[in-house]
Parts: structure tokens; C-alpha cells; sequence
């Protein structure tokens, strides 16, 4: 392994610690899996698009439905997430990220770069 490797690596545990203090809803691979969905979806669209499938959105080949569902309601409950009516067709649901969840995502960024900042040259491509 190579110091820049070393470093990434170094880089990534700290993360993975910093997040189970900071981001207790994905302290299981559920609620991991399924805040990195909505945190893409929400860096590309600020809130999941209307009649767009959840199952589409979170499906992973390990999980349940359920799984995800359950999770989906403790966001729900931790107040990270709104599920609101779609406006046209009221069998969709639209998954709106509250302020706290947006903050989560902006504050995890923030972390992930400056942990790896700390030991690795980095250069933005865009």
C-alpha cells in the first residue's frame, strides 16, 4: 500500500467514525443505504420527483421493501424527511427533505473533504 492509499484509507475510518457519532440513522446498512439514496437523489433534484417509484430510487438486492419502508418512517419520525402527497396523482408519494436532512448532507460533505484534506493533495476535476 502506497501513502496516498495509506492516507484514503487513514482518511475513510475517520469518516466512518465521524458519521456513527453524527449520523445515527445510518448506523445500519439499511439506513446507510438508504441515506446515500436520498442524499443523491437530493444533491440532483432537492426532493425525490413526483411518481418516480421509491422502489426505483432506494432498491437494493439485499433489502426488503420493508426494510426500506421501516427506515423510511424513522427518517420520517427523526424529522429528516416529509412524505407529502403527490400534487397530480395521489398514490405517488414525494420523498422532501427537511432542513436538518439537507444540513446532514451539506455538513457531511464538508467533513468528508476536510478529513481528507488534512493528508491528501486535492484537486477539484470540475
Amino acid at each position: 500500500m502506497n501513502k496516498t492509499e495509506q492516507h484514503l484509507f487513514e482518511a475513510l475510518t475517520e469518516i466512518n467514525q465521524w458519521e456513527w457519532l453524527s449520523l445515527p440513522s445510518v448506523r445500519s446498512l439499511v439506513g446507510r443505504h438508504v441515506y446515500f439514496c436520498l442524499a443523491n437523489e437530493i444533491m440532483k433534484n432537492v426532493e425525490v420527483r413526483a411518481g418516480q417509484p421509491l422502489k426505483q430510487v432506494l432498491f437494493h438486492p439485499e433489502f426488503t421493501d420493508r426494510a426500506i419502508r421501516m427506515k423510511l418512517r424513522e427518517f420520517e419520525k427523526d424529522g429528516l424527511i416529509e412524505r407529502l402527497p403527490d400534487d397530480i396523482d395521489k398514490r405517488y408519494r414525494r420523498l422532501v427533505p427537511t432542513q436538518a436532512l439537507v444540513d446532514a448532507i451539506h455538513k457531511h460533505a464538508k467533513t468528508l473533504r476536510q478529513t481528507i484534506e488534512k493528508s491528501v493533495y486535492c484537486v477539484d476535476k470540475h
